[in-house]
């Protein structure tokens, strides 16, 4: 009879723990009690259950595989991210793992504990936004890059927009076309990115002693669905803004579908700008003013550090943020 192969999901389920913590004991990482490391860890060796295929002897070798962990697979920005960055990667040959995390923090850290259990040579996150997270990443020995992030008290290699600056320029843009109310659609208080362009949009709004209302202010989870369930909350508005400025660009075009659907007319009713420059914001029929993330360039950039850290794993830490680019397009317009 064929020997049952558990996996780490199958003995969560056996001993009724979440997969999480059968990987921390695994891996030695903290957040579990020594009773149930000794448990879990009694119950791997009972069933002859190994974190990879190696033998025991070959366990302690590295793979020539990065961890690359993101919040949202389906958004072209960090799809198109994720291929530059493996496609940059394979050609040093190393292999790239994709986690799709749904922007789940106790997934996003099983990842890490993943990534560290089965010996990857290095990680990459880009939508790193906890300080669980910054915790985890200062307690591991993986090579370790942040993509399109920053967290506090986080002090290793990173590259990222300066997303400060990119939510001023968006609201000064609106601003010199003549709106005066503005609104702004956020993303998670935990994403650095969209704190910090609201930061942006806030100090833009105050050096033109504009205010900023709070019911002119929505928060969404970035996602296409999100803008279109906002654009109707933004319709039942008695006194709507004349302008929008929106986190990201998939958001952004699921706003202005809930609008158009509705008999608004972008941008004759209303100007939206938005932040990222996916393939679909320069669409014929999107055509969406927004500032460009250099997608590109910070990708190759961020492959290009973590194989500096690989090769060089004493150097000092780098933190290379990159000007934000506003694309003007059809979806602004002046002040009617």
């Amino acid at each position: 009879m064929k020997r049952k192969e558990y996996t780490i999901t199958d003995i969560a389920r056996t001993m009724q723990v979440s997969t999480a913590s059968v990987s921390r004991a695994l891996s030695g990482a903290p957040g579990v009690s020594q009773e149930l490391r000794k448990r879990i860890t009694e119950f791997c060796d009972n069933v002859g259950y190994l974190p990879t295929s190696f033998s025991r002897n070959n366990i302690s070798e590295k793979l020539n595989i990065i961890a690359l962990v993101l919040g949202d697979i389906r958004n072209p920005f960090y799809a198109n991210l994720a291929f530059i960055i493996q496609k940059h990667l394979m050609d040093a040959k190393y292999m790239t793992v994709v986690f799709n995390s749904e922007y789940n923090e106790t997934k996003e850290l099983e990842f890490i504990n993943i990534a560290e259990q089965c010996h990857f040579s290095g990680l990459m996150l880009i939508t790193a936004q906890s300080e669980a997270i910054a915790q985890k990443l200062t307690e591991t020995s993986l090579p370790k890059v942040l993509v399109n992030r920053i967290l506090p008290h986080y002090d290793g290699d990173s590259v990222l927009t300066d997303n400060f600056q990119a939510g001023y320029e968006a609201t000064l843009h609106l601003i010199t076309l003549g709106h005066k109310k503005i609104g702004f659609i956020s993303g998670p208080k935990s994403s650095s990115a969209s704190t910090q362009r609201f930061e942006g949009f806030r100090q833009a709004m105050r050096n033109y002693s504009l205010p900023v209302h709070d019911e002119y202010v929505w928060p969404s989870d970035l996602k296409l669905q999100s803008g279109q369930a906002i654009a109707q909350e933004f319709l039942r508005l008695e006194k709507r803004p004349s302008a929008i400025v929106s986190v990201n660009d998939m958001t952004s075009l699921g706003f202005i579908d809930g609008c158009k659907k509705s008999g608004l007319s972008v941008p004759e009713d209303l100007s939206i700008i938005s932040f990222d420059d996916i393939p679909l914001a320069s669409l014929h029929d999107n055509q969406l003013t927004t500032v460009s993330q250099h997608a590109e360039e910070m990708g190759h950039i961020a492959a290009d550090l973590m194989l500096n850290r690989l090769r060089n794993p004493n150097s000092q830490p780098e933190r290379i943020i990159l000007k934000p680019q506003l694309i003007e397009r059809k979806t602004t317009a002046p002040f009617n």
